[in-house]
């Protein structure tokens, strides 16, 4: 049991230093996540890294169509342009939150982006949500690391 609710750790590698990754999965997320399948609204939402007035992230957010807002997690690290770190439960209680921590890292010409999804037992479907994510971040970040300038 414990490999079902053991991190999840997707890795890739984009040709762009670590200040441009990151600059891009911040700053440019409703650019590139896919809101169409992976969204409380769909496709005619969008989602943002909501700041505070230093700049600082400090929650992730879905607008929909409406207008109304949906909490996707609250930002737990904010190491620009190091590592972003975040509860996760689009969709979910906030009390059904896991984690995310995604980190920067210079490789070579590029960087070495890195997310590790934890915290499975918060959840009552903890393994059967780890299964459907370990598929799901990957379309996640496909269309991030395309519009890094990368590829996965």
């Amino acid at each position: 049991m414990a490999a079902a609710t053991a991190p999840l750790v997707k890795t890739l590698a984009v040709p762009v230093p670590p200040e441009h990754a990151f600059a891009v999965f911040v700053d440019e997320l409703a650019a590139w996540w896919p809101l169409g399948a992976f969204s409380v609204g769909g496709e005619t939402s969008t989602a943002a890294f909501e700041r505070d007035p230093d700049g600082r992230a400090v929650r992730l957010v879905e607008t929909l169509a409406d207008g109304t807002t949906t909490d996707w997690g609250r930002v737990t690290r904010w190491d620009p342009p190091h590592a972003v770190a975040f509860t996760w439960h689009p969709g979910e209680r906030a009390d059904a939150a896991t984690d995310v921590e995604v980190t920067f890292s210079p490789s070579g010409e590029g960087t070495d982006v890195v997310l590790t999804h934890s915290g499975w037992s918060a959840r009552h479907d903890g393994a059967g949500a780890r299964e459907r994510y370990d598929g799901g971040w990957e379309l996640v970040l496909a269309p991030f690391a395309e519009r890094a300038g990368g590829s996965g």
